[in-house]
């Protein structure tokens, strides 16, 4: 993954090279950028419960090829993550019933191309499309753990009334380092003074990677039910998911 994001960089670097040669200006500013995040399955042995409003803000800087056509980045830091729920093995004979639910920080740098159309009526309208990497500098969760099965002869039982305790928060590494992510969006520029614009925009942030890190799972049949092996041991695979956003951005750009 980290070669990867390397050869993603050095692509984009040559972009950024050609585009300042071309000494068409810079357009810089500042935004907001509340959110609502989501999880996604991507091994479907685990569920995912939900979206979870969090908060952003970034600096963007444009270099513009043209009147038209930039090249879009700067530096955004954001909250993402909501709740995911899986069955994981606790001894050879208990099964507990796992909800966590996240609240992790990245800082990210935007490598997008954006297409803006002429003004219309001291506005102008724009779409981006690029890539992300960004880099996590927090992981926290809070997290429910209950028994909810146990074996006993060889037979695996649910938990008739598991005792439910109060939710704990973690820390630990259970999210990867690095976060690369699809970019889409689309927005507005209205010229309030000069080249001072008010800028609204809504962006959907896809993660194309494993967020998680390190956590095996229970495999479970297509009512959510733990598989089991002939010799009544749980199936086990790793949790493979990832995270998404969709973003609402208000800011002044220069």
């Amino acid at each position: 993954m980290c070669k990867e994001l390397g050869l993603w960089a050095l692509l984009w670097i040559g972009v950024l090279t050609s585009a300042w040669g071309q000494g068409h200006g810079f357009r810089m500013g500042l935004a907001m950028d509340p959110n609502v995040s989501w999880m996604n399955s991507r091994d479907f042995e685990h569920t995912t419960n939900g979206g979870r409003a969090h908060f952003g803000y970034q600096f963007m800087a444009d270099i513009m090829f043209s009147e038209r056509y930039a090249f879009g980045t700067g530096v955004h830091v954001f909250r993402t993550g909501s709740q995911i729920e899986y069955w994981e093995p606790t001894t050879d004979s208990t099964l507990s019933r796992v909800s966590r639910d996240y609240n992790n920080q990245y800082v990210e740098l935007p490598l997008t191309f954006k297409f803006r159309t002429k003004e219309i009526g001291y506005t102008t309208y724009f779409g981006r499309f690029g890539t992300g990497l960004g880099l996590n500098t927090r992981r926290a969760a809070e997290e429910v753990r209950y028994v909810g099965y146990t074996e006993e002869d060889g037979t695996w039982s649910p938990v008739a009334n598991p005792a439910i305790p109060s939710p704990d928060n973690i820390s630990t590494d259970f999210a990867t380092l690095f976060r690369a992510s699809l970019i889409v969006g689309v927005g507005l520029e209205r010229k309030i003074a000069g080249a001072t614009s008010l800028m609204v925009g809504l962006t959907y942030n896809n993660s194309l990677f494993n967020t998680h890190k390190g956590l095996d799972v229970v495999k479970v049949d297509g009512t959510g039910v733990p598989r089991f092996s002939d010799a009544g041991e749980a199936l086990t695979t790793a949790l493979d998911g990832h995270d998404s956003y969709l973003a609402l951005s208000v800011g002044i750009v220069f």
